[in-house]
């Protein structure tokens, strides 16, 4: 009952292999069925969306006038997309917001930040941060770990007589391409192009352009061996 009624909401196969009883699938539908309410009428009416809305309890959406959804937007405990920028958050189909995990597109408000574009079918786990300082853009059928942090944005700090909260700021363009998978721990530095098909190893800090269809880890994170390589 429950792989039927996810396979029609995302309109795709889905099956559950786990056999539930009669109280978890009670149990289940009436926290789902909570959460289509909250986000009702904490989101939905006060967003462009397409679809359902699941919103988790403390759940929060601010300036939610920039907001442009899909199909099916799910957001996890005390999840918050802050959407105050110049040109908005746009979200494709399928999205997840985990548990605690924090889309801020402003910091300050001298300096608010500029975009965000996130693709179909995309996951970003508990305890994530996105920083969208400069614009940030994620593709399609992309996965975070936990505690994934994505940054677009750096302090200026060459000069010597001025503390560095006051030398302003460089924002770049921060791109995840399709089909990429960032562990845990990760981060993603501003300017950075994560190539389609990339895998980021947990706990790495990925400073330069990575190349399609590769496996990188490390501090800074280096390529340690291609997708199809059968070598581990």
């Amino acid at each position: 009952m429950l792989g039927k009624l996810i396979s029609r909401l995302k309109k795709e196969d889905y099956s559950i292999t786990y056999c539930f009883s009669k109280r978890q699938t009670t149990r289940i539908l009436f926290d789902k069925a909570t959460q289509i309410l909250r986000g009702f009428f904490k989101v939905k009416i006060k967003t462009s969306t397409k679809g359902l809305v699941f919103a988790a309890k403390g759940a929060k959406v601010l300036f939610s006038g920039k907001v442009s959804c899909g199909r099916n937007l799910n957001m996890g405990r005390y999840s918050l997309i802050n959407a105050l920028s110049i040109n908005g958050v746009k979200i494709g189909d399928n999205f997840m917001l985990g548990d605690f995990a924090i889309i801020e597109c402003t910091g300050v408000l001298r300096a608010i930040g500029d975009k965000l574009t996130i693709g179909d079918n995309v996951a970003i786990n508990h305890y994530c941060f996105i920083g969208v300082r400069g614009e940030i853009s994620i593709g399609n059928n992309v996965i975070f770990g936990p505690r994934v942090t994505v940054l677009s944005e750096n302090h200026n700090f060459n000069k010597l007589d001025i503390p560095i909260k006051n030398q302003g700021e460089i924002r770049f363009t921060t791109i995840i391409e399709d089909n990429v998978w960032v562990g845990a721990n990760a981060i993603i530095m501003p300017g950075v192009i994560v190539a389609t098909g990339t895998v980021v190893a947990s706990g790495a800090v990925v400073t330069k352009n990575t190349e399609p269809n590769t496996v990188v880890a490390g501090v800074p994170a280096r390529v340690i061996k291609k997708r199809d390589d059968k070598i581990y």
